[in-house]
């Protein structure tokens, strides 16, 4: 199976790539691992639809807020 979903941190420093996962539930888990800083998100970006879901710091990842961005 192809690895649909990107994951960034989008911090101070600007995007950071952590991963790329098969599916949305596997990276909701993998974000839930990682540490969760004062400022700054996690991202999680599918490749199929364009579409980003934003995971704000110290929210876990079933509180996510869903974003649609188009692609060029």
């Amino acid at each position: 199976m192809a690895k649909r979903f990107d994951i960034f941190w989008f911090g101070q420093d600007g995007p950071s790539w952590i991963n790329a996962v098969e599916t949305l539930e596997t990276a909701k888990n993998e974000i839930e691992k990682l540490p969760q800083h004062e400022s700054g998100s996690y991202a999680v970006v599918d490749h199929r639809t364009g579409n980003r879901l934003s995971f704000a710091a110290k929210l876990r990842a079933s509180e996510a807020r869903v974003h649609s961005t188009s692609r060029s």
